[in-house]
């Protein structure tokens, strides 16, 4: 048992140590890497963008026919968006309503009229299909401690009740799918926001940039007067040009070598990567996208095939305030997907890239006066040349406080899992049927396992 484990804690501190400093290994040659491509068949990417805090997405995308906008505005009061604002699209929602996105909205709704965006409705986290009568009386699982922040942000990464789960369903799919791309060493996922539970798998982790590529280590771009930050990059030199006795030691220096010429290749290739003049905004989200959109247009040369982006984007827990700020965020959303989409598309891959949103839990229906409560269910967005957009897809909720959907207090629950729609990504990007159940271990609860929205 004892060699077992010293086994996996290598594997995973290896692994933790190649993600900390940027990468999986270095690349043997860069310049090699067009042929290896080639072997990988047709470039596919999935793009997360996580947004923390739980949107308010009953004013993302709201319904305009006469009846389901006076249910609307009365559950919602102060809330409410004018309904003269609303940018209106021509898919009816499985209510029979008219919907239209929030004016603060355009890129989004201009990418839906034309049939590039879809709107998921009523999407969250659940274990089993669960009823209002389901929930009151308690009669099937839920998922663990709903309306927290961080123990939904972990369901819905994660899609696992139990609480000591250290794998994410974009990082299971890593670890089936490995062979798809010729470079093996490199990390499928790369994350824009740190170590996050949906992208490290049993044996992955995502690789690390920000929004200026690949960080370099401090101690190799900065100097003290003190000397202590020359004292430790020598101290690390010194490691790694030493021949250590101990096992342990010799791995720790081989992955630190190769981890740091990965840096410095990946930075090198990097720096040569035009951003598409389609002129991304400011915005942390959209430098981020115009980051992402680089690694994209290096895919060749580093021999992928497959890769899943993650992109967190926070300051969404509107308890107050909110008809100030969430028309800030969402128009900071529009404005980066618009330029994001606009980028794949210069690039030629339009088609091969399909984006979408997700978020802690939806918000309360009803108002508390300045804003909305952590609620359940919310709609998404999908975004990609592979999209069949211009649609809503899922059912609709009733919008009434101690309605049918209503769980409590507003509390929407969900009509579509989590597990279905990461399931009909998962099936557009090339992850086998076979590996669905274990990818998405709810998957099997529900009647359907592809929504139609790719």
């Amino acid at each position: 048992m004892l060699k077992k484990n010293r086994r996996e804690f290598m594997k995973r501190s290896v692994a933790g140590l190649l993600a900390g400093s940027g990468g999986a290994a270095v690349l043997n040659s860069l310049n090699i890497t067009n042929a290896l491509a080639q072997q990988g068949g047709e470039y596919r990417a999935l793009v997360c963008l996580f947004l923390y805090g739980g949107n308010d997405s009953f004013n993302m995308f709201v319904p305009r026919s006469p009846d389901q906008y006076t249910a609307y505005r009365e559950a919602r009061r102060n809330l409410a968006v004018d309904s003269g604002q609303l940018l209106g699209v021509n898919a009816v929602g499985s209510d029979g309503s008219q919907y239209g996105f929030h004016p603060s909205m355009p890129d989004v709704r201009n990418l839906f009229n034309n049939g590039k965006v879809a709107v998921l409705g009523n999407v969250g986290p659940l274990i089993v299909p669960t009823s209002r009568d389901d929930f009151v009386q308690s009669r099937v699982p839920l998922p663990p401690r709903l309306f927290s922040h961080n123990d939904q942000q972990d369901f819905w990464q994660s899609l696992k009740p139990d609480a000591s789960i250290s794998s994410g369903w974009a990082g299971r799919m890593a670890d089936a799918m490995l062979s798809a791309n010729a470079n093996r060493q490199m990390s499928m996922n790369v994350s824009m926001s740190g170590i996050n539970l949906m992208q490290t798998g049993r044996t992955s982790v995502p690789y690390i940039l920000s929004t200026r590529g690949v960080d370099l280590t401090k101690s190799a771009t900065q100097k003290s007067g003190f000397g202590r930050l020359e004292r430790r990059n020598a101290a690390l030199q010194a490691l790694l040009n030493s021949n250590a006795s101990h096992i342990y030691g010799n791995e720790y220096r081989s992955v630190m070598s190769r981890a740091l010429d990965l840096n410095n290749d990946i930075r090198s290739v990097l720096a040569r990567a035009p951003v598409p003049p389609v002129g991304f905004p400011g915005s942390p989200l959209a430098q981020s996208l115009a980051m992402v959109t680089r690694m994209i247009s290096i895919r060749e040369q580093l021999g992928l095939s497959r890769q899943i982006f993650f992109v967190g984007f926070g300051g969404w827990d509107t308890h107050g305030a909110q008809n100030a700020r969430h028309p800030a965020l969402l128009s900071t959303l529009s404005q980066a997907m618009g330029a994001f989409y606009r980028a794949t598309d210069y690039l030629g891959l339009a088609n091969q890239v399909t984006t979408f949103t997700a978020a802690d839990f939806g918000r309360t229906l009803t108002s508390n006066g300045d804003g909305s409560d952590h609620g359940w269910g919310g709609h998404q967005l999908v975004m990609g040349g592979a999209v069949n957009g211009n649609r809503i897809y899922g059912q609709m909720p009733e919008y009434r406080i101690e309605g049918s959907a209503d769980s409590g207090r507003g509390r929407i629950i969900p009509t579509t899992s989590v597990d279905q729609f990461g399931a009909t990504l998962a099936r557009w990007y090339g992850l086998s049927e076979s590996d669905l159940a274990d990818v998405f271990p709810n998957l099997s609860a529900f009647e359907s396992s592809n929504l139609g929205f790719l």
